[in-house]
């Protein structure tokens, strides 16, 4: 059986940042999008909270990528 990589939350913390970078977004526009904190944007590319699945998908739209490239490397 394969083994299946990334998904951790490191995986998901430095995605959600890169990808916020790589689109020159700050992190108040994504947290008004959302309608949640910065402080919870921040706690979410640090990894010290993780984003539940409605979130994910939440942000993958925000973003405009698909919820893989969130989770996975």
């Amino acid at each position: 059986m394969a083994k299946i990589s990334g998904g951790g939350s490191e995986d998901i913390a430095n995605n959600i940042k890169q990808i916020r970078l790589k689109l020159g977004y700050k992190r108040v526009d994504v947290a008004e999008q959302l309608n949640i904190s910065v402080s919870t944007i921040a706690k979410y590319e640090t990894g010290s909270r993780i984003p539940d699945i409605d979130t994910i998908i939440q942000l993958s739209e925000v973003l405009h990528t698909n919820v893989n490239n969130l989770i996975f490397k």
